[in-house]
């Protein structure tokens, strides 16, 4: 799934012992170059590459004058880096692991602009771990005070310390701060023009395409794939490359009994028009709590009732893959697996979606005429359950206000969640 070339042989020992220090259970192939140099590395690296999997290409500064040359003469399933030290051998193990991160990193930053409307287009940048690039619309507009709502997208990039930035023709036009417990503080720095996300999609088709092209190796032999489905825009992303490269495809949608009841309508009209075969099994979640209390960001009772759900399921099944939607900048932890891992005692877990942006998922699913699901519509980050310990101020905030956010939900059980928050979101 991911090759990652080097240019001699003493780089790619180098690269092999920081592998076996930092990341061990990954199955990482190391090419070199043969110690080509100059323009003969662009000759080098075309003969080794094509387009079923991935290839990072980790240069040292002694070739930075090719790295972009060779950047923009490569298919998007070749991410090209250049370290800051001279030559990878004389990289700290520590750093080249960090480096390693920060390519992974590079295609979430790659965004050009025709206009007003952003695309998805290969760029040679700097990656920066712990970003990602998502879009807004809908009630977006109005949770992040720039306008009214509307079916217009705007490009959000999200930084890990909270503050993130709206672009708009390539520049930034505002400045948000998204936290848990408060509404999101935004500073306008310019007019913020929106953009129809079609036209996005259409524009970042091509990257897109060789992105789930490079996904092909993953999934050589693959006869029969369950997809752990939550509505969300990854895992449906998830399910589509699984459908594409699987002979038999099944979707599991684990049903809390607290789950917002647009999910469910989602998952039921999209199951249809794709043509997919799933189950809801039950996870006793609103029966707990009772019991157990409402889940806490410290108490998170409710995944393991969930994971229960779901290998059980699993294990019916026999002899399957599993294809998730997770993906590099969602958290640290999901950045160290590897695209492929063992879930022990149920099934091989295949994850395609690591090096993908949020915004890359959303131009897949617009580009194969696939619906996102309403929530996002209506201001939702994280989509799930109505009583989730890690949904934010402005998430409680539209389960207070918007009526379709409550589709399904027990009204009396939401009513006791959002008034254990009510202080901290009011800022009393």
């Amino acid at each position: 799934m991911l090759t990652v070339i080097v240019r001699s042989k003493r780089d790619a020992d180098a690269l092999r012992n920081m592998i076996k220090n930092y990341r061990s259970d990954w199955g990482i192939e190391v090419e070199t170059l043969k110690g080509k140099r100059g323009t003969d590395v662009i000759d080098a690296v075309k003969e080794l590459v094509s387009d079923n999997k991935f290839y990072l290409v980790l240069l040292g500064r002694e070739e930075a004058d090719v790295i972009k040359e060779l950047s923009d003469s490569t298919p998007p399933n070749v991410i090209v880096h250049g370290i800051r030290k001279k030559r990878i051998r004389n990289t700290r193990l520590s750093e080249l692991n960090w480096e390693l991160e920060v390519a992974k990193s590079q295609p979430r930053l790659w965004i050009e602009w025709s206009g007003d409307t952003p695309f998805i287009a290969k760029k040679y940048v700097r990656g920066e771990p712990g970003t990602d690039v998502f879009l807004g619309w809908g009630l977006w507009w109005k949770t992040l005070g720039l306008g009214e709502p509307s079916h217009k997208g705007f490009l959000v990039k999200k930084s890990a310390d909270g503050v993130h930035t709206v672009i708009a023709g390539g520049r930034a036009v505002a400045l948000t701060e998204i936290t848990d417990n408060r509404i999101p503080q935004t500073v306008l720095l310019g007019e913020v023009r929106g953009f129809e996300l079609k036209e996005f999609a259409n524009l970042s088709r091509n990257v897109i395409r060789s992105f789930v092209r490079g996904t092909a190796k993953l999934f050589e032999g693959c006869e029969k794939a369950i997809v752990p489905w939550s509505g969300g825009k990854d895992s449906t992303a998830a399910l589509l490359i699984a459908k594409e490269y699987c002979d038999e495809v099944e979707a599991i949608y684990v049903d809390t009994g607290v789950d917002m009841g647009l999910n469910k309508y989602y998952i039921e009209k999209i199951a249809n028009e794709m043509n997919v075969n799933y189950e809801v099994v039950r996870a006793p979640v609103k029966e707990n709590i009772m019991e157990l209390g409402f889940p806490s960001r410290d108490n998170r009772w409710c995944t393991g009732l969930k994971i229960k759900a779901l290998e059980d399921a699993i294990k019916r099944r026999g002899k399957v893959k599993v294809v998730v939607g997770d993906r590099d900048a969602e958290s640290i932890s999901r950045s160290r697996r590897w695209f492929e891992r063992e879930w022990e005692g149920v099934a091989e877990v295949l994850a395609p979606l690591k090096l993908w942006s949020g915004a890359m998922v959303l131009a897949y699913l617009l580009s194969e005429n696939v619906l996102p699901n309403p929530l996002y519509a209506l201001g939702f980050y994280r989509l799930g359950c109505y009583v989730c310990p890690f949904l934010r101020a402005y998430e409680r905030k539209l389960l207070r206000e918007v009526r379709a956010a409550k589709i399904g939900a027990d009204e009396d059980l939401l009513n006791q969640f959002l008034g254990r928050h009510e202080g901290y979101d009011l800022g009393m």
